[in-house]
């Protein structure tokens, strides 16, 4: 199996991942697209072999369509407040007034100390957004009042994100 590359001046390897994440927020089961020619089960086994600590592929399949960026439609999130939690309806008001448009929050749920939060469009609202919502509202101080962590990307299905995979 070979791995196609960009044409160009400088060619790389085509590979696409999921929308972007700042420094220092970590993200679990993301999507990439690989271009590869020549793909077979056996390539499967052997990438997973040769990937770094702490990474796996959960899954793989040949995907015809869109653009990865383009199926990312929903994002689901876990914050972590290092102080006071809020409460799941506090933040729901914050989120729904920074969001400024509706139909892109599907939920919001605490657990006393942290949230889940899935928005739409991952690709305009991310931990930044989070960050700017919650400090402008007097929730927190900033960045390091909370931890953030993408927990899924995919596509909104009744309840939950449903990976691209």
């Amino acid at each position: 199996m070979e791995i196609l590359q960009t044409e160009g001046f400088s060619p790389h390897p085509k590979i696409s991942l999921g929308p972007a994440l700042p420094v220092g927020v970590p993200a679990l089961a993301e999507p990439a697209e690989i271009w590869a020619e020549n793909w077979n089960e056996e390539a499967l086994s052997e990438w997973r072999v040769s990937m770094p600590r702490g990474f796996d592929i959960l899954r793989a399949s040949v995907v015809e369509g869109p653009a990865l960026s383009r199926l990312c439609k929903v994002a689901e999130y876990r914050i972590f407040f290092r102080g006071r939690f809020p409460g799941e309806e506090a933040l729901r008001r914050v989120i729904e007034t920074a969001l400024h448009e509706e139909g892109l929050l599907y939920r919001v749920e605490g657990d006393g100390f942290s949230a889940g939060v899935v928005l739409a469009q991952p690709d305009r609202f991310g931990p930044g957004f989070f960050v700017k919502a919650f400090t402008a509202s007097g929730l927190v101080e900033g960045w390091k009042d909370l931890l953030i962590m993408r927990t899924a990307v995919g596509i909104w299905d009744e309840s939950t994100v449903k990976p691209l995979v």
